[in-house]
Order: structure tokens, then C-alpha cells, then sequence
């Protein structure tokens, strides 16, 4: 028995079909490869404080066309644990120049006040996480635009400062010409994270008469949502400051000032936060 194998070769319909649909891949890949691309480097925080701070988003943008291309604009909407925080359309004044096969970093700043927040997102523990949707314009050699979409994300924390207290004076020894007194400042960390404090430098009044200055010395840093206290014993002399002084002592409480400046070291870099409380100090005396 004969077995017959017959063959049969495609029309020439068949092969512009595929030389059709070989042209729309090549296309398809010309024209992706022509598209400025678009990535997240790093995203950084700056400008940390109690009122806000600053989300930058570092993006690459890398030109894999043979001729230049200029970003000319873009927009972007942010989100703040999914709530619309605000809306940007940003014109450059002048087009930022992208050479051809060259990555070029720029910044995406994002202003973030807690007052506003608070006002568009509703109240925010701890941290937060943003999300930033939006498109880049470049324009191409032959003044063609191009748009590139852009999706980013990021969380930032909520930062509280400090706050600053102090118990009563003790005062182990009064006398006519002066008295042995313990100031005892507490400082309050309201954060949900440990503050590592490098520095507390102060200063200290009672009335109009600075008392003490200088830094606290030992382990400063502030447990999360919790406090310390220290121990700053030192004397004062009644004929060098005054008689105002003496007589404040005689009663139950003097007038008190406490300012100065807390540095602490943190992730987002470090931070300086001035404190400034003024407020009756009351005495604990000591029996004679």
C-alpha cells in the first residue's frame, strides 16, 4: 500500500497577512521604544516638622530615542490613604531637555501640611501612605507630544513635637544668701515611634533672672508614647541675683521660663525642635 503525503504552500494572500502583521509588531515596538521612560528612583523626605513636611519623588527620565526630547508639562492627582488630597498641572517656563540615550533625574516635590490634610483626609494616626497618578508631556524633535502616564507611591509619617514639663523644685536648702534647688524637666514623646535625642541644650529663668543653662547631659531619648525625666541640681546665690529672687523663694511658687532647642536624629535626617515654656514653678521645700 502507498501512502501519499501531499504538501501545500501558502497563497500570497496568506503571506502579506504576515508580512501585515509583522509590520504592526515592528511598529508596536518602534513606537515603545521611541517613548521617554519613566521610573522611581528613590523617594525622600524633607522638611520634617510638626506642621508638615516635604514627600520628594525622585524619578529617572531616560531618553532611548537618537534625537533630544524636552518634557514640556505634567499633572498628577494625589491621594492620601485613598481620599484626594489635591490636583497639579505644572507648565515649565522653560522645556527641560532630555539628550538622546541619557537618564536624567528631576524631583516631584509633594507639599504635605498637616492642617490641610487633616481638613481634606480626615484625622491620621502614626503614618500615611500617598499615592501620586498622573501624566508627563514630552514634546519630540518634529514637535510631536508625547504622553507618558506616571504612578507613584509612598508613605510618610505624622510627627508630633515633644512636649515639655517639669516637676516641682526641690529645694534641700534655703537660706538668707542663697538655696540648694533640683530642677526637674519631663519631656513627652506623643509619637508612635522612639525619638533618638542627641541633644538637649536650655536655658532656665526665674522671673527675669536666668538661672541655668547649658546641655542635658546622659540617655536622652524619648520611648515611644512615653516620657523622661531628669535631675538638674545646681545653687543659687541670692546676693548675685537679687534681692527679687530671695523673696520669690519665700513663697510657694516662682515664675519660670524653660526654652531651648531638642536634637534628634531620625530616618527623614535630623531634626531641631525649639521648646519654650513659661509657666508658675511651685517649690518643695524641704523642712528645716
Amino acid at each position: 500500500m502507498r501512502t501519499r503525503v501531499s504538501s501545500s504552500r501558502p497563497g500570497p494572500g496568506f503571506v502579506c497577512l504576515l508580512l501585515f502583521l509583522a509590520g504592526l509588531r515592528v511598529g508596536a515596538a518602534s513606537a515603545s521604544r521611541d517613548e521617554v521612560i519613566v521610573t522611581l528612583k528613590d523617594k525622600v523626605i524633607k522638611d520634617l516638622s510638626s506642621r508638615g513636611l516635604t514627600l520628594a519623588f525622585h524619578i529617572g527620565l531616560f531618553n532611548p530615542a537618537s534625537a533630544p526630547r524636552e518634557l514640556v508639562r505634567y499633572r498628577y492627582r494625589v491621594t492620601v490613604n485613598q481620599k484626594q488630597f489635591l490636583n497639579m498641572t505644572v507648565a515649565l517656563d522653560e522645556p527641560l531637555s532630555l539628550p538622546p540615550d541619557v537618564e536624567t533625574r528631576i524631583a516631584l516635590p509633594v507639599r504635605i501640611s498637616y492642617d490641610l490634610l487633616a481638613a481634606a483626609v480626615g484625622p491620621v494616626a502614626d503614618k500615611a501612605v500617598c499615592d501620586l497618578v498622573g501624566d508627563m508631556y514630552f514634546v519630540t524633535e518634529r514637535k510631536k507630544e508625547q504622553r507618558v502616564p506616571i504612578a507613584f507611591s509612598g508613605g510618610f509619617p505624622i510627627f508630633k513635637d515633644p512636649e515639655v514639663d517639669w516637676l516641682p523644685l526641690k529645694v534641700n536648702d534655703l537660706t538668707v544668701g542663697g538655696a540648694d534647688v533640683v530642677f526637674r524637666p519631663v519631656f513627652r514623646n506623643l509619637n508612635g515611634y522612639e525619638l533618638l535625642v542627641d541633644e538637649i541644650r536650655f536655658r532656665l529663668f526665674f522671673g527675669e533672672e536666668e538661672a541655668l543653662s547649658g546641655l542635658i547631659a546622659g540617655d536622652k531619648s524619648l520611648p515611644q508614647m512615653g516620657e523622661r525625666s531628669f535631675a538638674l541640681p545646681f545653687l543659687l546665690d541670692f546676693f548675685e541675683a537679687g534681692e527679687g529672687l530671695r523673696e520669690r523663694f519665700e513663697k510657694d511658687e516662682v515664675p519660670c521660663r524653660f526654652t531651648g532647642e531638642i536634637a534628634v536624629a531620625s530616618a527623614w535626617g535630623r531634626l531641631v525642635i525649639r521648646f519654650d515654656k513659661t509657666q508658675g514653678l511651685r517649690l518643695e521645700k524641704t523642712p528645716q
